[in-house]
């Protein structure tokens, strides 16, 4: 029973000389939870300024992006505790859909 958490930003965050670093910059744009999604379970639309995401599940998953996501057991595969970075387009009303793993 995985409990999808995203996190959506809308830049990369700088360090006191200016240099980029590789971390969101906070606080984020908006945080949604996918909770114990059974079946294919979609997110709200991402904010029109995010252009990348932080996904993190606390239990086996598997998503999906896309203007109306259909998550399968068969693709996208997450393992329990993993946290991964996707890049979207911003302004493209995209979602995630996510549903629990083995």
């Amino acid at each position: 029973m995985a409990n999808v958490f995203i996190t959506e930003y809308c830049k990369l965050g700088m360090d006191q000389q200016g240099k980029m670093v590789l971390a969101g910059f906070e606080p984020a744009v908006a945080e949604q939870v996918i909770a114990n999604p059974v079946a294919s379970t979609q997110s709200s639309a991402f904010n029109a300024l995010t252009t990348f995401v932080m996904v993190h599940v606390d239990a086996a998953a598997h998503v999906k992006f896309g203007a109306n996501p259909t998550a399968v057991t068969t693709a996208g595969h997450m393992s329990a505790g993993e946290t991964r970075f996707y890049a979207v387009q911003p302004g493209q009303s995209i979602k995630i859909a996510a549903i629990n793993g083995a």
